[in-house]
């Protein structure tokens, strides 16, 4: 599969996925570079508002956890 075009530029993966290492490199694999690109709710709001959603909302879905959030 073709990697995400936001892959770059997504501030998720650049401000929390380093910074998770290696825990969250599976939504690298899985969600920008992977079969999970369809139901990537970042990309889905690229799709939807024409902007980049909020650094904290991860491709689940879900908000990054208040303990990473603080680091």
């Amino acid at each position: 599969m073709k990697e995400c075009k936001h892959l770059p530029k997504c501030e998720f993966v650049l401000r929390y996925v380093a910074q998770v290492k290696p825990h969250w490199d599976d939504f690298v694999s899985l969600y920008c570079r992977g079969d999970f690109q369809d139901v990537c709710k970042r990309l889905e709001q690229y799709k939807e508002h024409g902007s980049q959603p909020d650094s904290n909302l991860m491709p689940t879905g879900r908000r990054v956890p208040g303990i990473v959030d603080s680091e």
